[in-house]
């Protein structure tokens, strides 16, 4: 459940509107942070109430989607929240998971790993050739198998060029640490 409703959020967003500030609009509702207000109030005017609505469920993101978002960020050197903006994901706080597990396992940290594991392609190639008739084209499967080495080839060539980009901010930070310490 959420802790709090549509109706609620555009009643605090309006009066937002109307020109009181944001502290006392939490104090008065008893919002914790006064940045949740703001994010309310950034996905309104960009989205509309569309932007503001509880989700029932909670989206799933593909693994690609993911890594866009994270690329689109590094190349427009975007914020958080100009990024869950652009991308309409309610909650800057996802992308910053994203990165986080990006940095730490790279693609794999990024796949979804909810519910029951899907079957593997290999096995689910095995059940179909053996329904179908052994006289029909085998090269199905290994066109399936190019393009997930394809897939995976691109993916791990976007992991190394983040973390080479990654490599040359902390290696800049250094060396302006040493600059400042002469």
């Amino acid at each position: 459940m959420t802790k709090y409703s549509n109706d609620f959020k555009m009643k605090v967003i309006s009066e937002y509107l109307m020109g009181m500030g944001s502290i006392s609009l939490c104090r008065k509702y008893q919002i914790r942070s006064h940045q949740t207000l703001l994010n309310w109030v950034h996905r309104y005017q960009t989205n509309g109430s569309a932007g503001i609505k509880n989700l029932d469920e909670r989206p799933e993101y593909t693994c690609n989607f993911k890594l866009n978002v994270l690329k689109w960020m590094k190349e427009n050197h975007s914020s958080l929240e100009r990024a869950a903006l652009h991308f309409k994901i309610s909650s800057p706080s996802t992308i910053y998971q994203w990165d986080r597990r990006f940095e730490s396992m790279g693609v794999d940290g990024l796949k979804t790993k909810r519910g029951r594991p899907p079957m593997g392609k290999h096995e689910h190639t095995k059940r179909i050739a053996k329904k179908n008739d052994k006289s029909k084209n085998v090269d199905q499967p290994e066109q399936e198998r190019i393009k997930d080495l394809e897939l995976e080839n691109e993916l791990l060539r976007i992991e190394n060029e983040y973390l080479k980009k990654l490599d040359a901010l902390v290696h800049q930070r250094e060396q302006r640490e040493r600059n400042k310490r002469k």
